[in-house]
């Protein structure tokens, strides 16, 4: 039963540091507290803008559960479409490999493949495609060895320690890239909420002067790879899409928005 009294204390303390979904939160709170101590600790980090994915330790993505700490960033919305889109291309083109360049959490890939074995979503057999995660950091590498053995994946999805792709034997191979790589200019991470400067991954959101360094590395590091072709699907900025997309200008590239009709994505075929 709901304690109405302690739910308007968690509401109130939600409201006071600005979450916008505080209603939902505060009942995963009261659901997730055994006693007032327990509260009177969560409280206390939520007062000082620890995300309370980080306090619970897991978030939801794409309808599933994934585990998370601050080694790695926390999955938002906006970038489930990035999985839709990674969907869609499954239905127009065949694959020998998948790779989720810069994985973080897991997030991505996890759900992509979850997705792709339900009959209701892919018709098409994934047994001879070999799908990768590649991560340069250690703690992340660790978070997603839990998320991958959390959803029973580990025998499937290949996971590496390297810079982006600079380690993979992908020449001659048809391979579909998923990046949601560090995007944000450094003056504008400067002025992100405290919650995220404070707790989330500096080295997984900081993109440099232009918010372009990775993306411009990934590119030389495809061009050097000897792959027959590629799609890359990737996760940018609003205020520099335009930017992003110039540096694949050679190729076929598309600027699609996310659920906040915000320019945020691009599909580049090569």
């Amino acid at each position: 039963m709901i304690n109405l009294q302690k739910l308007y204390e968690i509401q109130k303390t939600l409201k006071s540091v600005g979450y916008p979904d505080y209603k939902r939160i505060s009942k995963e709170i009261e659901n997730y507290v055994k006693n007032d101590k327990d509260l009177e600790k969560v409280l206390n980090d939520i007062k000082s803008n620890k995300p309370w994915e980080y306090i619970k330790g897991s978030a939801e993505f794409y309808a599933l559960d994934f585990k998370v700490n601050k080694n790695v960033l926390i999955p938002r919305i906006e970038t489930e479409k990035l999985v839709s889109l990674a969907i869609h291309e499954f239905k127009d083109t065949k694959f020998d490999t998948v790779v989720d360049v810069g994985t973080g959490s897991g997030c991505i890939i996890i759900s992509l493949l979850k997705s792709l074995t339900l009959p209701t979503i892919h018709k098409g057999s994934i047994d001879n495609i070999n799908f990768i995660a590649t991560d340069i950091s250690n703690k992340a590498i660790s978070v997603v060895k839990r998320n991958l053995k959390y959803h029973k994946l580990d025998n499937i999805i290949h996971l590496h320690k390297m810079d982006l792709i600079s380690k993979l034997k992908l020449k001659d191979k048809n391979v579909l890239i998923l990046a949601n790589l560090p995007y944000i200019p450094t003056l504008q991470y400067e002025k992100l909420d405290k919650s995220v400067k404070e707790y989330e991954p500096k080295i997984a959101l900081d993109g440099g002067k232009d918010g372009n360094i990775y993306y411009k590395k990934l590119l030389e590091q495809i061009k050097k790879s000897g792959l027959k072709s590629f799609t890359l699907i990737l996760e940018t900025e609003g205020s520099i899409v335009n930017k992003t997309k110039n540096i694949f200008k050679k190729y076929n590239t598309e600027i699609l928005k996310d659920l906040k009709d915000i320019d945020r994505f691009l599909i580049v075929r090569g």
